[in-house]
């Protein structure tokens, strides 16, 4: 680490939401450009810069901060300088020249202390004096506080925001309660939390930090497992070796008190207590509320459509099964309806039937789905427009008519991946008397996000349910789909080869990776006749040689070779021509498309990049949907390479052509339903490389990691309530 003080000459960039900024810094040695974030600050302030010297190709050497502080100069220039930054309202050059001739080294005493003083200095009156010793006092609070939090190990970062949130109370609040900046400020987990707490000497076993702790532990378990709730005793006792206390009547206590004040919420669950989050709670039982309201008041339920499901297998050539016009008919019968199977068993046939005999009944429809990719797909399938899940609600709440959630019936299309938040909020938006036709293959991983709510709602006997089983799609010489539905039934694929789906044989993960780059930059895009971008390889793990950050460094030498700029964030390194996914929900992030322009971009979403500014550090990627986004500062960190991805981040999205490496892995992993979820994202072709001994080992273990939730339980709960009390049990609140 090095550490620079100086005086802040030019500020060639700066993003005034996250404080990234590229300036020169004059020293007494000479002239360093700086880049950081900074805290708020002019040409002309003093700062000094702690960081690590690099090389930029096109810039060349600068100091790559950690951490940038205002300070207050010692000398009668630096007084000048920093006054007469522009920073301070009502000074500019010549008046600190005069402010700092007639007060010396008593500069900043008289603004703090004595302002009225100022008034000697002529052109400065009592209402002048009184607004500069104003303006100076917050930027004074601003680098106290910011260099108060650096002290304590928050980067400059995290520092402007916390600082953002606030203000001029920022060292009182953390001072007493750091783990409030957990739910406070976005990017501070309990880790860092803790850290501080640490090393502002508060008790260990504060009640702050205990309550904090079960938060951060349920929260843990909902991200690492997707579960809704734990035990009392598992929270309990996972928390206490998190807090290191060995006090578990002090754990039990705050779980108590937490429950008075409704932070956490207590469930029976297989006949032991168990404990939500406030949020997840709400969350399932708001669903459930909201699926048996819609089950019970959609009076809309249509007549013998029979005629109308012949009509259109005339007109579109078909001839549905009997389990498929089953399907047809509880759709258009019920308020909330399900349609679950496997590719190639006719869901978008059927949804395409039950769109048109919607509309010719006069109902209006909103398709959906919850990744771009899927709600892409879905569009092209149906002839119809269909949009995210996100997308529509973000219209929704904006008041734009887009949105469609006020439609008489609603299709969802790829819900295995909806998670109970997603599920929650979208309901939320929905008439009671609208219909809900949800569709997806059970068979599926589950959502990534907390939640199980295609399973629990199939599984809790309420909702009707229509399973499809026959396969009616399938190439005569194909073997995607066959293949598909062996493996999920438990039989080896069949390996020999076709014209769509091959094995090759690898026996290290090392030339699994070597072969999959071949696969990728060579042999199949020559063989579809495509381009390598709209093949897609997807890992079972991200680590490993065969895994996700090691393929992506290889594929991407393979693809873009060495470019000639490119900008570093963290380990990753992007550049012109890079293929990217977004993988958070950022509700706030600006895109322009064409002519139009709109914020949010959502967690999957597929791109590459079209530019990098390595002058400003901003990286520019349209997305497959012809949104264009500049990445800046923090956003940055949103943005993962995309040439290798994991099989949970391709869910809802299908790719001409798929490569899967099978190299090893743990048993939880390595899961038969893993494995039938890559092969089903593929349109056109499968390549399986490894061993057929690895193959067999996945389609052998049925391994399903069991979700602990609460969303099928409260769905039959409110559902005997609503029966019992005739359906006027008010459910407008859950309890």
């Amino acid at each position: 680490m090095t550490e620079i003080k100086g005086t802040i000459a030019e500020i060639r960039f700066r993003n005034e939401e996250n404080g990234y900024t590229i300036a020169t810094v004059e020293t007494d040695l000479q002239p360093f450009t700086v880049v950081g974030v900074f805290p708020p600050a002019g040409e002309g302030s003093y700062v000094s810069c702690s960081g690590n010297f690099v090389t930029h190709p096109k810039f060349g050497r600068q100091l790559k901060a950690d951490s940038v502080r205002l300070e207050r100069p010692d000398s009668i220039y630096g007084m000048i300088q920093f006054l007469g930054s522009g920073m301070i309202k009502g000074i500019g050059p010549k008046r600190a020249e005069a402010i700092v001739s007639r007060f010396g080294g008593e500069t900043f005493d008289v603004i703090e202390n004595y302002p009225e003083r100022l008034t000697k200095v002529s052109g400065i009156s009592n209402r002048m004096a009184k607004e500069i010793a104003s303006s100076y006092n917050e930027v004074r609070i601003a680098a106290e506080a910011m260099s108060f939090l650096m002290e304590y190990g928050v980067t400059s970062g995290l520092a402007l925001k916390i600082f953002n949130e606030y203000k001029e109370h920022t060292v009182a609040m953390v001072s007493t309660n750091p783990y409030r900046l957990i739910e406070d400020v976005k990017g501070i987990g309990f880790l860092t939390a803790d850290r501080m707490a640490a090393s502002l000497g508060i008790d260990k076993k504060s009640d702050f930090r205990v309550r904090a702790g079960l938060l951060y532990t349920l929260g843990e378990n909902s991200e690492k497992s997707g579960n809704t709730l734990m035990t009392r005793a598992a929270l309990i006792e996972e928390t206490d070796g998190l807090l290191g206390l060995d006090d578990g009547e002090l754990i039990e206590k705050n779980v108590s008190e937490m429950l008075i004040s409704r932070k956490l919420r207590e469930v029976e669950y297989e006949g032991e207590r168990a404990i939500m989050s406030a949020g997840l709670y709400r969350a399932e039982y708001t669903a459930a509320n909201k699926l048996c309201r819609m089950l019970e008041s959609s009076n809309r339920a249509l007549p013998d459509c029979f005629d109308e499901i012949a009509e259109f297998e005339r007109t579109e050539r078909v001839s549905f099964h009997s389990e498929q016009k089953n399907a047809i008919v509880s759709a258009l019968k019920n308020g909330v309806s399900v349609i679950t199977g496997g590719p190639g068993t006719g869901k978008t046939t059927i949804v395409r039937c039950i769109l048109g005999i919607l509309k010719a009944h006069g109902f209006s429809v909103k398709l959906m789905a919850p990744t771009g990719r899927a709600a892409k797909r879905l569009s092209e399938s149906t002839g119809a427009d269909a949009s995210t899940i996100h997308r529509a609600l973000m219209a929704e709440n904006s008041g734009d008519e887009g949105g469609g959630l006020n439609s008489d019936a609603i299709v969802i299309d790829e819900f295995s991946m909806v998670d109970v938040n997603l599920l929650s909020d979208l309901l939320g938006e929905l008439r009671d008397d609208a219909k809900l036709v949800i569709v997806g293959d059970a068979d599926q991983l589950p959502s990534v996000g907390a939640g199980n709510a295609l399973a629990d709602v199939i599984s809790c006997g309420i909702i009707p349910v229509a399973k499809l089983t026959r396969i009616y799609r399938q190439d005569e010489n194909g073997r995607i789909i066959v293949n598909a539905h062996k493996i999920n039934a438990g039989e080896m694929p069949d390996l020999r080869g076709g014209n769509d789906f091959f094995f090759l044989r690898s026996e290290s993960a090392a030339e699994s990776a070597k072969i999959t780059v071949d696969l990728i930059t060579r042999r199949l895009p020559k063989y579809l006749g495509c381009d390598a971008g709209r093949l897609q390889v997807l890992c079972p793990m991200k680590s490993g040689e065969a895994g996700v950050l090691n393929l992506n460094r290889l594929l991407r030498a393979g693809i873009i070779g060495k470019p000639d700029r490119e900008i570093v964030i963290g380990d990753t390194a992007f550049a012109a021509g890079d293929k990217v996914m977004h993988v958070v929900n950022n509700y706030n992030l600006m895109w322009v498309k064409n002519y139009s322009s709109g914020t949010g971009v959502f967690n999957g979403d597929m791109g590459f990049v079209t530019e990098v500014r390595t002058d400003s550090g901003e990286i520019l990627v349209e997305f497959e949907d012809g949104r264009r986004v500049t990445y800046a500062g923090e956003d940055r960190n949103q943005l993962m390479l995309a040439y290798a991805v994991t099989v949970h981040k391709s869910q809802g999205s299908e790719y001409d052509g798929v490569v899967i490496p099978i190299a090893g892995g743990h048993p939880m992993i390595m899961t038969r339903n893993l494995l039938y979820t890559a092969i089903t994202r593929a349109k056109s072709l499968v390549v399986l490389v490894g061993t057929e001994d690895g193959v067999s080992r996945m389609v052998r273990n049925n391994y399903i990691s069991k979700r602990q939730t609460m969303l099928g339980r409260f769905l039959i709960e409110v559902s005997r309530k609503m029966s019992m009390l005739y359906g006027n049990f008010d459910t407008d609140n859950a309890p």
